[in-house]
């Protein structure tokens, strides 16, 4: 999950309901903290925004047109055309839209030439084979193993960023809310606000309809689904797959490669295939709980308070109480209470950001009154943790929650350990959200946590939460 940092969304902060947002189809993003959420561009012609779906889809395919020209006639990498292919592909993340895996901040980074380059070389060899509709650029993460959908995202919104600044202009314009050009020669005027470090930054509002969930991992399972459901790609990825029994993302992606650019009839077909089924975050679902988070921020928080104080000068065995509190307040809405709700979608578990991000929400009404730091995955050297919760520099206290149907022994037997190490503290929590396929890991890991204390070593906590479908509160006994 992207780091969230005493996050401040657009609404509250210039005094609107996030509802009126909504009703223009707008994401009401978060100011300081990037989202999981990407512009995909093959649903652009989708939107029903008439300036997305008109003057941002020409946007597009012009800009792309005009590259596309270039690698055409460009006879060797590096010579003129090719040169100036490469300014036309900006891979640079924009931080203006909040979009992306970046953390607290939104400060935009960039990619390596490399990556770059590998882009120009894939869509040079699609052009080669006959295909010329400048959307093949939308596909490239298919196909090279370090473009990932956020790259995808950040080069659309590079080249849509004209029609977003006029949609954000006409809304902020509307409801009153001040806005000014920068220097430069902006055309529109827009929204600033200073960060968290007193720099001003820039706002562009995003439609609800363009955005889809941001893989992890490049996971592309559902799109390659879609380019599956036509025979003719399936056969032909199956042929390339076949003989290997547990085929990796990189071989998946080896054989859409294949499959898709073996003519340029296929590659249309499979270019067509994604854009039919290509569809956008749905907000009802909210397999990411990132709209929950944002009713659960604008809402009254009081009902997630307690009135216990605790005294940090006794040590750290303070904190490490009040986090036990903040997961047990966590673990009673939603055993007791209908917060489990929230983490099922038709059925199935949603991904286990969305009980990181609600866990989140109450355990920062713990740490406003009481003074606590609390980081979201917070990066220590070692990797990501979950969450780590600090009264100055020697008290920390990590908190690792994983879904039931994880790697649980993992992360508890190496990865919270690991974590640790690096940031020089033997505190730390397990919490386990069960959805009911626990199996023997709890076992596992409570051998595990045992054998340790038994050794007079520190063993971290365990907590399981019950997060299994339940009746609702009318009907249980």
């Amino acid at each position: 999950m992207s780091k969230v940092k005493d996050p401040i969304l657009f609404s509250a902060h210039f005094g609107l309901s996030s509802e009126m947002l909504a009703k223009v189809g707008l994401i009401d993003p978060f100011l300081d903290v990037d989202t999981q959420l990407f512009i995909d561009p093959v649903l652009l012609e989708k939107s029903g925004n008439p300036i997305i779906k008109t003057e941002a889809q020409q946007a597009f395919r012009d800009h792309f047109n005009n590259f596309v020209r270039l690698l055409v006639i460009s006879k060797a990498e590096g010579d003129a055309a090719w040169r100036a292919a490469q300014r036309l592909l900006d891979l640079r993340e924009p931080p203006e839209n909040g979009l992306g895996y970046g953390g607290s901040g939104r400060s935009g980074s960039s990619r390596p030439d490399e990556v770059r380059d590998a882009i120009m070389r894939t869509a040079k060899e699609i052009i080669e084979l006959g295909s010329n509709d400048p959307e093949m650029i939308s596909l490239m993460g298919f196909f090279e193993e370090r473009v990932g959908p956020d790259t995808i995202s950040d080069f659309t919104t590079r080249v849509i960023a004209g029609q977003l600044a006029k949609i954000t202009e006409a809304f902020c314009t509307q409801h009153g809310i001040p806005t000014k050009k920068q220097d430069g020669g902006q055309e529109h005027a827009l929204p600033h606000f200073l960060n968290s470090n007193g720099v001003e930054k820039t706002i562009v509002l995003v439609p609800r309809d363009i955005v889809r969930e941001l893989p992890v991992a490049n996971d592309w399972s559902d799109i390659e689904a879609a380019a599956s459901a036509n025979k003719r790609i399936r056969d032909r990825v199956n042929a390339f797959l076949g003989g290997i029994i547990k085929p990796t993302v990189s071989d998946r992606k080896a054989a859409l490669r294949s499959a898709a650019m073996e003519s340029a009839e296929m590659f249309d077909l499979f270019l067509q295939s994604v854009k039919d089924f290509a569809g956008h975050y749905d907000f009802n679902k909210d397999t990411l709980g990132y709209y929950r988070l944002k009713a659960l921020l604008s809402s009254d928080k009081s009902g997630f308070r307690t009135e216990k104080k605790y005294d940090f000068s006794s040590g750290i065995e303070s904190i490490v109480a009040m986090v036990h509190d903040t997961i047990s307040m966590f673990k009673h809405h939603v055993e007791k209470g209908n917060l489990w709700e929230e983490l099922w979608v038709d059925g199935v578990p949603k991904r286990e950001r969305a009980a990181q991000l609600i866990y989140y929400a109450m355990a920062d009404c713990f740490c406003i009154a009481n003074d606590i730091d609390i980081s979201p995955e917070a990066n220590m050297g070692g990797g990501p943790i979950d969450f780590k919760f600090s009264k100055g520099y020697q008290a920390r206290v990590l908190v690792e929650m994983k879904r039931s149907q994880g790697a649980v022994r993992h992360g508890y037997e190496k990865q919270l350990e690991f974590y640790k190490e690096a940031a020089r503290t033997f505190h730390g929590i397990f919490v386990i959200v069960d959805f009911g396929d626990l199996g023997d890991k709890l076992a596992l890991i409570r051998a595990i946590r045992a054998e340790r204390l038994e050794a007079g070593e520190h063993a971290s906590d365990i907590v399981v939460i019950d997060a299994r479908r339940k009746l609702s509160a009318s009907k249980r006994q």
